[in-house]
């Protein structure tokens, strides 16, 4: 899929992407597949409203609509989270070349300190999902970062990536998660 061929949205500070999303979709402002880009996050969070950090040009911030046709509604998000995790670990490797794993269902995490997560939430229609949006962030820069949670540490790209951090690409790895997700994102709805 060529991600410039998509709708994108772009925004410096915002209160969630996956906010700003449906209020895109209730709108009518979504043809079919899109997708959001942040700067920053005032109200990011992830699973169970657990508050997700999203400081200024520290991360990415980033969420992916699906409006499916008639014909490829999902039926559950489960298989679908698993996809979108495996999508930013192969995005990652493609572009950071590093391996980081998930630790089910959603979360993205190298040596065992947490670098991102997933958020995906879903409209129901008659026929199954008619809308999903794919919430994903991931720490790029190494800051001070307030967990709301103290049981897993976090960590960014550069920190991980050390002097190669200088070649890193933000809007690179955006558009590799964007193909990425939408790649398997089809094969489910061509397959399920």
């Amino acid at each position: 899929m060529n991600v410039t061929m998509l709708q994108a949205f772009y925004y410096d500070t915002i209160d969630s992407t996956i906010d700003e999303a449906k209020r895109l979709i209730q709108a009518g402002k979504i043809n079919d597949i899109a997708f959001i880009v942040a700067n920053e996050q005032t109200k990011g969070r992830g699973t169970r409203g657990r508050k997700w950090e999203s400081p200024y040009s520290a991360g990415i911030y980033l969420s992916i609509i699906h409006l499916p046709k008639d014909k490829n509604f999902l039926k559950r998000t489960t298989l679908y989270t698993q996809a979108a995790g495996i999508a930013c670990v192969e995005a990652i490797k493609d572009v950071c070349s590093i391996q980081t794993q998930i630790k089910p269902i959603n979360d993205i995490y190298f040596n065992g300190k947490k670098l991102g997560g997933i958020l995906v939430e879903s409209k129901l229609h008659e026929k199954g999902i008619s809308s999903l949006i794919t919430g994903i962030g991931i720490n790029t820069h190494k800051i001070q970062r307030e967990l709301d949670r103290k049981v897993v540490e976090p960590i960014s790209l550069e920190e991980i990536m050390k002097d190669n951090f200088k070649n890193f690409s933000k809007e690179e790895l955006i558009k590799k998660i964007v193909n990425e997700v939408c790649f398997w994102y089809s094969k489910l709805t061509t397959y399920i």
